[in-house]
């Protein structure tokens, strides 16, 4: 009776590990993360640092943030025998996310193999396929054109960062020189 309780709680210990990294809600993906997306789906040279069959392989787990902005993902080089490893692959998405922006995001799994399973969508992404159209068609891609006046859209994010104590106001009067 002790080897099956035991038995029973390994299984479910494990089992609900990894368990709600999916993500939920509604998700627009930027440009940026839909070429991110289809790369993860394709044969893409996926680590240029890399030789011969570790740079080429399937991806395994994309995660994403919740506004679509940053996102990351794993893949199993060519021939290799790999599990997905959602946490590394969220770990992963969140700490580049910090380094591209200065802080903390949180990101969520999106896919796995083929599958979204975001909002439990469970939606295979067919092969040979347009991928942009194929989330259009999900209504998750973000249709939103960047600003005209580029030079008052970025007055705007410096002024956040500086009012965000991200910036110092000396860094914060070069970088509005440098827009000018």
């Amino acid at each position: 009776m002790k080897k099956i309780c035991i038995l029973f709680l390994t299984f479910f210990f494990s089992y609900t590990a990894h368990a709600g990294m999916e993500g939920s809600g509604d998700i627009k993906l930027s440009p940026y993360s839909v070429d991110q997306f289809e790369k993860y789906l394709s044969d893409y040279n996926h680590n240029k640092k890399k030789g011969g069959k570790e740079k080429h392989g399937k991806g395994l787990v994309f995660s994403i943030s919740s506004d679509g902005m940053h996102s990351g993902y794993y893949y199993c080089f060519q021939g290799g025998s790999c599990t997905p490893d959602e946490a590394k692959t969220k770990n992963y998405c969140q700490s580049s996310a910090k380094k591209r922006i200065g802080k903390k995001i949180t990101c969520n799994t999106f896919a796995i193999g083929r599958k979204i399973v975001w909002n439990n969508l469970n939606r295979v992404v067919p092969k040979n396929i347009n991928v942009k159209n194929f989330l259009e068609e999900l209504d998750m891609v973000s249709n939103t054109k960047p600003p005209k006046d580029l030079d008052s859209e970025q007055k705007k994010q410096l002024k956040s960062l500086f009012e965000a104590g991200i910036m110092t106001k000396k860094e914060y009067e070069e970088a509005l020189k440098q827009i000018k």
